[in-house]
């Protein structure tokens, strides 16, 4: 383990390539990718740091929550936050932008890494097209955060 040669956000652009996104990396320790979902324009942030062996993840949103609505903003990532596994949401202070965030340790065997990233960019992806329309309740409609969680996570039952 002390001979890790392996740069993990070279294994990160292999999974971003493979899922053929659009990405680019300002340097050896990040890449930057966007992609269009069903609901936005997500852009997924990966950061690698060699000090704790780490990768964190951080994915925003195309959405801003203005000053006035943050403490309802903030009431529904505590609800989200509750239901999550993996990872948490935030919004960002010094623009009110949501943001999903996750943190992996990293492991020196390529192909753990490769499936773990995977993975991971498949949950974020998930949580983040699950809990989007909570958002923009809360943001666009002036939902009470629980209504609009309980809204946007409403499971239909058969075909109609």
């Amino acid at each position: 383990m002390d001979n890790f040669s392996l740069n993990p956000i070279d294994v990160v652009e292999e999974v971003i390539y493979s899922k053929k996104w659009t990405f680019s990396r300002a340097d050896d320790y990040e890449l930057v990718a966007e992609i269009a979902s069903k609901w936005c324009q997500y852009r997924f942030y990966f950061t690698w740091s060699e000090q704790i062996r780490a990768i964190s993840l951080t994915v925003t949103f195309d959405l801003k929550f203005p000053h006035a609505k943050i403490k309802d903003a903030q009431e529904l990532l505590a609800l989200i936050n509750e239901k999550l596994w993996i990872g948490h949401f935030d919004i960002t202070s010094k623009n009110g932008i949501p943001a999903y965030r996750h943190t992996v340790l990293s492991f020196p065997e390529d192909e753990v890494l490769h499936h773990q990233l995977e993975n991971l960019v498949d949950i974020a992806i998930y949580e983040c097209e699950k809990f989007y329309p909570a958002f923009q309740l809360v943001l666009f409609e002036d939902s009470d955060p629980s209504k609009a969680l309980a809204i946007s996570t409403f499971d239909t039952i058969g075909v109609a």
